[in-house]
């Protein structure tokens, strides 16, 4: 399946963003966080790493070109079809032996989430000390 990479959002303005150089070559396989190519923004000179593993197909823009946010940049060959977005979660290890190994009559229940920082104060640790102090009134 083809994938058509966009210009990731790097700059803080609206500016274009200049292709320095490619990294790598068509046909060449790559893995999800390589860099694929340098750019420079009016700000700095960066990597712009790869969305997907597979294989490198085609550049879109040449060193020199300018592009911006959002347009197309490269197209890569990824193995399989799309996922759908509204794929429902896997169950959990314990309800999908139950379901293949009907001896199993009670299987253990799911074990849950520990409680987030935010739900005991926030996200602060002196908001949570001040949460989880004796109230003095």
């Amino acid at each position: 399946m083809e994938i058509k990479m966009k210009m990731p959002d790097l700059a803080t303005t609206d500016s274009a963003i200049k292709v320095i150089r490619w990294l790598v070559t068509p046909g060449q396989p790559i893995q999800r966080g390589q860099a694929l190519l340098e750019v420079e923004t009016d700000k700095a000179t960066m990597e712009v790493e790869c969305i997907a593993t597979g294989i490198f197909k085609e550049p879109r823009a040449q060193p020199g070109d300018t592009l911006l946010a959002g347009q197309i940049l490269a197209v890569l060959e990824v193995a399989g079809p799309a996922r759908p977005a509204e794929a429902a979660p896997p169950a959990s290890p314990s309800v999908a032996l139950a379901k293949e190994d009907p001896t199993i009559e009670n299987p253990p229940p799911p074990i849950a989430p520990s409680p987030s920082p935010r739900a005991a104060g926030g996200m602060f640790a002196k908001n949570r000390a001040a949460a989880n102090r004796p109230n003095q009134n």
